[in-house]
């Protein structure tokens, strides 16, 4: 799964998506305009469902702890840096947690060489990728420094993948073509080889 990394105004890291609040809780503003004791007393949780209400937007490092407690599990998470220059500060939270090697960064990661080499002066163990938009970015993203893994936004090849794990690398998609309900798509990128698939509809994947 994925989850998205924004700065409060006081310097804390926490999980939303938006750069304000408007979207996804009871609030308004900018996220780098609220300290993280006015983000806490907003209820992120009812534009969800009533259920959901009271629900408050977590730390990236609660959400690092919760991924701690499910060792058992072959979880891989996308990171998506939207803040600035985090990339330090969210490495070693997670290697506080124990859990930097089911992270694979992602966002400014995949078209800022400067980010992943911060990334990686913040710990060799990270996992960075770089992204191809269409076949023809293929062979850039997948010699690209310091990549760990290729980021395909299109139905790839058999022989693409054969590249990728020939060169010790690892490939995932994100997008239209598997983000939805698309189990023709699935099963053609599983068969070409990719090692994971970002979708919005993971147990009918499986």
């Amino acid at each position: 799964f994925e989850f998205d990394v924004q700065r409060t105004r006081d310097g804390q890291l926490v999980c939303l998506h938006d750069t304000t609040v408007d979207r996804t809780t009871n609030g308004t503003g900018n996220i780098a305009d609220l300290t993280l004791a006015e983000v806490r007393t907003l209820d992120a949780g009812s534009w969800f469902g009533p259920e959901f209400a009271g629900e408050k937007v977590p730390t990236i490092a609660e959400v690092l702890q919760l991924v701690a407690e499910y060792r058992e599990h072959d979880i891989l998470i996308a990171v998506d840096f939207k803040a600035e220059q985090v990339e330090h500060d969210v490495v070693q939270l997670a290697k506080k947690s124990g859990v930097l090697h089911r992270l694979l960064f992602i966002g400014r990661t995949i078209v800022d060489p400067a980010c992943r080499q911060r990334l990686k002066t913040a710990s060799e163990k990270t996992q960075t990728a770089t992204v191809a938009n269409n076949p023809g970015e293929f062979d850039a993203a997948l010699n690209a420094a310091n990549t760990d893994w290729v980021y395909v936004r299109y139905v790839p090849t058999k022989s693409e993948m054969d590249a990728v794990h020939n060169a010790g690398r690892k490939a995932f998609i994100a997008g239209s073509t598997v983000s939805g309900h698309e189990p023709a798509n699935w099963k053609l990128v599983t068969d070409a080889g990719i090692d994971a698939i970002l979708t919005d509809y993971s147990l009918e994947l499986r």
